[in-house]
């Protein structure tokens, strides 16, 4: 789904990079304590700080954690050795597997940030370094808003960006709070930023 209509310009107060500090208002808050610092261009002011909802490790591990079951019912029911594995150990095992699997979603999940300012959109991951990967809003050509069957039933979206720059890969804001909110403020921003950039012209 495309969308196309005109959206009224009203911005969240948000962070700046000269201040370093954000006004008591501010639906940013205390995110910043765990972002780096040094991302932000001077004048660069943040209208959102968004992390992926606490579903989506549960639904990276889904799969694995499904398998996990199937091998732990079959186990319990036929009590046979696998993989010449007591049925007991075997199970054992399942159970560390599963919960290693989740583990490391949760892990990749605790840093991972999607970050709207007045000048771009940012991706920040990475377990060990940071990772920054953003797109500037001018060169927004398509924005999309989806929902798989499980992100509907719990209320999240995934939005995708598009470049208008063929060597620019899609950004993908997956399983978001408030979808329609954030696609708003998106749209928004992009639309303000292109008005900006023109009266410059």
């Amino acid at each position: 789904m495309t969308i196309t209509s005109t959206i009224p310009r009203v911005f969240t107060p948000g962070w700046s990079a000269a201040s370093q500090t954000a006004p008591a208002e501010s639906t940013v808050g205390t995110a910043w304590t765990s972002l780096p610092r040094d991302m932000l261009d001077g004048g660069e002011l943040v209208l959102l700080a968004v992390k992926p909802s606490i579903w989506r490790p549960l639904f990276d591990s889904l799969p694995w954690l499904l398998t996990c079951i199937v091998l732990l019912a079959g186990v319990s029911r036929l009590s046979i050795p696998l993989w010449g594995i007591a049925p007991g150990t075997a199970m054992e095992a399942i159970v560390i597997f599963a919960l290693a699997r989740l583990a490391i979603a949760l892990l990749h999940w605790v840093p991972a940030w999607y970050v709207l300012t007045n000048r771009r959109v940012l991706f920040v991951r990475g377990v060990r370094r940071p990772r920054i990967s953003s797109m500037l809003l001018n060169d927004i050509r398509n924005t999309y808003l989806h929902t798989a069957i499980t992100e509907h039933l719990t209320g999240i979206g995934t939005l995708t960006l598009v470049s208008k720059l063929d060597d620019q890969p899609m950004q993908v804001w997956r399983s978001i709070p408030n979808p329609e909110d954030v696609h708003a403020k998106i749209r928004r921003a992009i639309e303000d930023a292109i008005d900006q950039h023109d009266s410059l012209a």
